[in-house]
C-alpha cells in the first residue's frame, strides 16, 4: 500500500465512513503522500528543496529508496512524475498544491474499495440529496498501520532508534493536515514526539506549507469595488 492509500484509511472514519480532516487540508496531504512516495521509491530526489525527475540509471542516495530493482509501473505515480518532468524544479510545496485535487482521492479511495479494505454504501436524504460514506470493510490493514505509528511515536523519543522512512514519511504529513491530532489525542506531548520521529524530514514541512498558503488565500477579503458589497479577485 502506498503512503497516500494509507493516509486516506487513516483519514476515514472506520465506522462513520467519511474523512475526519477537511476537504481542503485531505487534498494537499493526499499530493504531499503521492510526492513522498515519488521520492522514496527513487522515482524523483530534492535538490535544494526543489523535486525533479530521476534520469534513467541514475543512482540514488534517498535513504530507504528502491534500489538494485526496476520500479513496477504504477499509473498515479508515473502520472504525477510525468507532471514534474516537464516543468522541473519546482519547490516541494508548490507541487503539493498542484497534484491536490478531488480527482485524486476519488482514484485513491476507488483503489480501498477494489481491494476489499472499504465499503461503498449510499444514503438518499429525504430521497433527493444522494450521500455516500465508505466505512471500513477490513479492519486490518488500518489496525497494522496505527500499530507502526503507535510504535514510532512510543520508542522512537526514548531510543534514539528512527522508524522506517515510509512510516516516518506518513507521520509527518499526517500531523501536518493534523489528523495525527485526531489519530493520537491521548499521547502525551504529540508535537515533541512527532519531532523527534520525523527530525530531518521534508515531506510534512511542504504539506504545511501549502495548507497555509491555501487558507491565507481563502482568507483574504475581497475588496468592494464602486461602493458596492461585490467584487472579484485582484
Amino acid at each position: 500500500m502506498r503512503i497516500a492509500d494509507e493516509l486516506l484509511l487513516l483519514a476515514i472514519h472506520p465506522a462513520g465512513g467519511r474523512p475526519v480532516i477537511g476537504a481542503a487540508k485531505l487534498d494537499l496531504a493526499l499530493s504531499g503522500a503521492i510526492l513522498a512516495e515519488l521520492v522514496l521509491s527513487g522515482r524523483a530526489y530534492l535538490e535544494g528543496g526543489h523535486v525533479r525527475p530521476r534520469p534513467p540509471g541514475a543512482a540514488d542516495v534517498t535513504p530507504g529508496a528502491v534500489t538494485g530493482r526496476s520500479l513496477a509501473r504504477d499509473p498515479e505515480l508515473d502520472e504525477a512524475l510525468a507532471r514534474i518532468a516537464r516543468s522541473p524544479g519546482v519547490a516541494t510545496d508548490r507541487w503539493v498544491a498542484v497534484l491536490s485535487g478531488a480527482a485524486l482521492l476519488l482514484r485513491l479511495r476507488n483503489g480501498l474499495i477494489g481491494q476489499g479494505i472499504l465499503a461503498e454504501e449510499e444514503q438518499w436524504i429525504l430521497g433527493v440529496l444522494r450521500s455516500s460514506s465508505h466505512p471500513e470493510l477490513n479492519p486490518l490493514p488500518r489496525r497494522e498501520i496505527v500499530a507502526r505509528l503507535d510504535a514510532a511515536l512510543a520508542s522512537a523519543p526514548l531510543d534514539g532508534i528512527a522508524p522506517d522512512p515510509r512510516t516516518a514519511m506518513l507521520l509527518e504529513i499526517a500531523h501536518a493536515c493534523d489528523l495525527a491530532r485526531i489519530l493520537f489525542s491521548a499521547v502525551p506531548d504529540l508535537d515533541g514526539r512527532v519531532a523527534a520521529v520525523t527530525a530531518g524530514g521534508w515531506a510534512g514541512p511542504a504539506v504545511a506549507r501549502a495548507i497555509a498558503r491555501k487558507q491565507a488565500a481563502v482568507s483574504v477579503p475581497i475588496p468592494a469595488q464602486d461602493g458596492s458589497s461585490g467584487g472579484s479577485p485582484t
